[in-house]
């Protein structure tokens, strides 16, 4: 098995030969696995929308229950071309994983995970530092931000919409955030440099932009790559069977986790702004408002199917990263070839559904732009690539550790949103996928066989 822990003959001619130090690559960590995390994300969330009748939504969430059988069935069909595509890498090659697997990476590896960290802090940095200074010209100032802190009625949803609107191209670079975390963190445990600073800072950043500008998501998109790396990795050759045990047990206690900050900062989200001056009481409010997010998003997938998709042009909404690249939006919008695109999608929520609640699910939207057909050979294409990029992980390599931290998220989100088409995921997609293949390249040029 390829592992990049066990060179047994000397580095490739101007390659550095391995560093020594070894990061141990943990098992017991079943749910890593693609195929298991999109079942337990999404069948869960098919199982809310479909079992919650149509009063129900009406009244909890102001929108009729449009998702039938026939959509069930759908995605039930596409999550399974998912599977079979992520375990197909798994199949393909027999050989299991050997225990006690490691990575070790080369010299020229642990340069090029200390230099893309650095490049990566500093264009977060660069990203935060424009955003901050266009509230500011905007009129965001010290009033602004009491009372963001002091959680006063209609500031957070309002200075959102005033104050933070982005600047496309380089707000953006906020987005490289995720990928400098990793890189660091992975740098410290193989160099020992700690770079307390560098994370302390990124993390402030972060908890800013959650607190100041209501948006939770980013700090999903901070915390799941630490949590993948943390579950990879051991700190040691032995496994504490109390630990092995917790990683294990880590999806039983996932929702209750999720509930809890959802909670945290819907309060001062949604709740402070909107919702704690009528009668409903906070508990309530949280367990209703996180069930409405995944509720409505397959509900409003066959919204998207049945009143958006017909008159689309083009594949608009697994995609919605290339048409919102500013050139390309005007020169389609010219021709009408987004006349039905994802820019009218709030007109549609306004008159089918609610738009308070706009996710548009995850696994549906891919029928609305290739058909049944073609969109079961985007699931299991999305599998098959999640599914090799697990395998590089699990046999030790680097650049698989990288990149599927990174991609993580999007599995976790596959119940509310199709998140690795989004515009803020081109940026660590694209990073992690350039800094995948340097280190691919910065490796030996063959492995032997693990310990």
């Amino acid at each position: 098995m390829r592992t990049l822990g066990t060179v047994s003959r000397p580095a490739a001619p101007g390659r550095d030969g391995p560093t020594g130090k070894s990061l141990w690559i943990r098992h017991g960590t079943w749910w890593l696995h693609p195929a298991w995390t999109g079942v337990l994300v999404a069948l869960p969330c098919l199982a809310v929308t479909w079992y919650i009748p149509d009063q129900d939504y009406r009244l909890w969430w102001r929108t009729p229950k449009y998702f039938d059988s026939a959509a069930c069935l759908t995605t039930l069909l596409l999550l399974g071309a998912f599977v079979v595509g992520a375990i197909a890498p798994s199949l393909a090659r027999r050989r299991s994983i050997v225990r006690g697997s490691r990575v070790t990476p080369t010299a020229d590896q642990q340069r090029i995970l200390a230099q893309a960290g650095r490049v990566f802090v500093v264009l977060t940095l660069i990203g935060y530092a424009v955003w901050a200074l266009l509230a500011i010209s905007r009129g965001y100032g010290g009033d602004q931000l009491g009372s963001a802190l002091l959680l006063n009625r209609d500031t957070l949803i309002g200075a959102k919409e005033e104050y933070f609107s982005t600047a496309p191209g380089v707000t953006t670079l906020t987005q490289f955030g995720p990928l400098a975390i990793v890189c660091l963190l992975l740098d410290r445990r193989i160099s020992g440099h700690h770079h307390r600073w560098a994370l302390a800072l990124l993390a402030a950043l972060v908890l800013a932009r959650v607190l100041i500008n209501a948006e939770r998501l980013a700090l999903f998109e901070a915390v799941v790559p630490v949590i993948v790396v943390a579950a990879a990795l051991r700190s040691g050759r032995s496994a504490r069977p109390r630990h092995r045990l917790w990683w294990a047990l880590l999806p039983m206690v996932a929702p209750l986790l999720l509930a809890v900050v959802f909670g945290l900062f819907e309060y001062t989200r949604s709740w402070s702004d909107r919702y704690q001056h009528e009668h409903i009481g906070v508990g309530e409010f949280v367990m209703l408002r996180l069930g409405g997010y995944y509720a409505t998003a397959s509900n409003n997938s066959a919204v998207l199917l049945t009143h958006l998709a017909p008159y689309a042009k083009l594949p608009c909404f697994t995609i919605p990263v290339i048409w919102n690249f500013p050139i390309l939006k005007s020169l389609f919008n010219v021709h009408g070839a987004l006349d039905a695109g994802p820019h009218h999608w709030m007109l549609v929520l306004a008159q089918y559904g609610n738009p308070e609640f706009n996710n548009q699910g995850a696994i549906l939207p891919a029928v609305a732009d290739y058909g049944p057909v073609g969109a079961l050979v985007w699931w299991a294409v999305i599998g098959l690539l999640l599914g090799v990029c697990y395998r590089a992980l699990r046999a030790g390599e680097l650049h698989g550790l990288v990149l599927y931290a990174v991609l993580y998220v999007g599995l976790l989100e596959m119940g509310r949103i199709f998140y690795w088409g989004l515009g803020r995921a081109f940026p660590v997609i694209a990073g992690g996928i350039l800094l995948a293949v340097l280190l691919r390249r910065a490796g030996p040029r063959a492995a032997g066989e693990g310990t």
